[in-house]
């Protein structure tokens, strides 16, 4: 069973309580009014939960007839004989943090798991991949989502191959409604 390093987790809950403390107070010591530290506070303060819950639920548990993916609010179970390959990638995306996913395949290379592996140590990655006994790759280097597609179709979602044509479509409908808005209320 793989868990999330405790390090890790306790540096994300940590990371969330500084930035919603310092958020909150940035507020009250300046001209803003009250009631914004509140608006603003509220969201930030509920991530420390979130965080909390996925360092105590989320897990990956191997057993001899299933790989069992659990997290914070699901849980994925694919019997372990559909289990062909191991892929180990750093996938690059434009303006986004980009991190190592290990995507886990069927005989026909389609998508079972795909498992970020910021959580875990690199010691329980390396045992689960051991145990798997499966072909294993680790390509070495990041590579861009467009270029990983060529060798590895079907891993990669839309938005992560095109990340632009979402930015541009939200800002799109943004204007739309913002022009209505304009207008409808002269």
């Amino acid at each position: 069973m793989l868990r999330p390093a405790l390090t890790k987790g306790l540096a994300v809950l940590s990371a969330a309580a500084i930035a919603t403390a310092g958020i909150v107070t940035a507020i009250l010591a300046g001209d803003a009014p009250p009631v914004l530290a509140l608006i603003v506070g509220i969201p930030f303060a509920a991530l420390i939960p979130l965080a909390l819950a996925a360092l105590l639920r989320t897990r990956i548990t191997l057993t001899p007839d299933e790989l069992i993916e659990r997290g914070p609010f699901s849980k994925k179970r694919r019997p372990r004989s559909q289990i062909a390959e191991v892929v180990q990638a750093t996938i690059i995306v434009p303006e986004r943090a980009h991190g190592e996913n290990l995507f886990v395949l069927d005989p026909h290379r389609n998508p079972l798991f795909r498992i970020s592996t910021a959580p875990y140590t690199h010691e329980d990655l390396g045992r689960l991949i051991r145990a798997l006994d499966v072909p294993h790759a680790h390509l070495k280097t990041p590579i861009r989502a467009k270029d990983f597609t060529a060798d590895y179709p079907n891993l990669i979602t839309k938005t992560e191959k095109h990340p632009y044509r979402l930015a541009f479509a939200v800002i799109a409908v943004a204007c739309v409604v913002a022009i209505g808005l304009a207008l409808t209320l002269r």
